[in-house]
């Protein structure tokens, strides 16, 4: 009985030492957000209504103390993409540090960026609200930052494809695969040619799937690259391209040579020519590893049901596609935009 006195006797000697909390850690009345949809209130931390999900209308001085999380977007999930651009007049210096950490990105990675000296994006966010959070904080560390929407780039939509062009004078002839519907570009209305490539792999396998497990019996990959080219006129945004395989490439005349890739470097050189105001780039192949970072190579697995493989045996067929068609058509688009 007497150690339980002391026990309780040094329990109130300890709690007498604790310092008294002066500060109030909770959130004010005033301080709290209503929500226009459940009106419910919000601590003041949060973009969205933690009972019914909506978005909070907030202050720019509530929005200095919230610190956005950038989760991961699926391709399929409308974005707003976050674009720095160098800016040459600024001599602001970079905090790498923490915008590495705003964006939840390696240094290095973020280094990488800066170094392509070009428009890259750094980061996709889920609603306008937060794109503009996260753009101001970055602003505050030196970058030059813009906000557009995966709806801008429309990625989904890819430009008319072209069958094959033909030179007329100031005017560039332009023939639509398959339908051989024709359009036309004046000269000074050509404002933008983009050269890239698109790969594609492609893996097919055989699963064997017992009790809530699966084992690969057997797979093959196969693999494919092809040049391609985007041009971009001054009143079509949507812009046309220009695969080797099943382009005419006729329009060179003599200079027409027999491998696609040199065809493709020809007719890049007599559009340029053509169009010597024109804007042209040619560094995708340059940049694509960092876009990979933000802007992530489409993939996809398709189940093919089962096969057989040997007399009475059945098991899972799959193929698992990747490709960077959707990686470089935005790119493509956000020059375009940024014109």
């Amino acid at each position: 009985m007497m150690e339980k006195k002391e026990d309780r006797t040094d329990a109130a000697e300890h709690l007498k030492n604790i310092p008294i909390q002066t500060e109030d850690i909770a959130f004010k009345s005033e301080e709290m957000i209503l929500c226009g949809k459940c009106a419910r209130k919000n601590p003041p931390n949060r973009l969205k209504c933690f009972y019914c999900g909506a978005e909070l209308e907030i202050s720019a001085e509530q929005a200095a103390n919230i610190q956005p999380v950038l989760r991961k977007l699926e391709n399929w999930e409308k974005g707003y993409n976050l674009i720095y651009a160098p800016n040459p007049n600024s001599e602001n210096e970079f905090n790498l540090p923490a915008a590495a950490e705003i964006l939840n990105l390696e240094i290095e990675t973020l280094q990488k960026i800066l170094q392509a000296n070009q428009p890259l994006p750094v980061a996709r966010a889920e609603s306008e609200k937060v794109a503009e959070i996260v753009a101001g904080k970055l602003r505050e560390h030196g970058f030059s930052i813009s906000i557009v929407s995966d709806e801008a780039l429309a990625a989904d939509k890819l430009p008319a494809r072209l069958r094959g062009l033909e030179f007329d004078g100031d005017r560039l002839v332009l023939i639509y695969f398959n339908t051989g519907e024709i359009a036309e570009i004046r000269r000074e209305d050509l404002i933008l040619i983009l050269s890239g490539a698109v790969f594609e792999r492609k893996t097919e396998s055989l699963e064997k799937r017992k009790k809530g497990e699966s084992k690969i019996l057997d797979s093959s990959e196969t693999a494919s690259d092809e040049i391609l080219m985007d041009i971009y006129s001054r009143e079509n945004s949507a812009g046309y391209r220009i695969l080797a395989k099943g382009f005419d490439f006729s329009c060179l005349d003599a200079k027409k040579g027999i491998l696609a890739v040199e065809n493709m470097q020809k007719l890049v050189a007599k559009l340029r020519e053509f169009a010597p105001n024109a804007k042209y780039i040619g560094d995708y192949l340059q940049v694509r590893e960092v876009l990979g970072n933000i802007w992530e190579i489409e993939q996809k697995k398709d189940s093919q049901g089962l096969k057989r493989h040997s007399f009475g045996k059945f098991d899972f067929s799959n193929i698992a596609t990747s490709n960077n068609m959707q990686q470089f058509t935005k790119y493509s688009r956000l020059h375009r935009h940024i014109l």
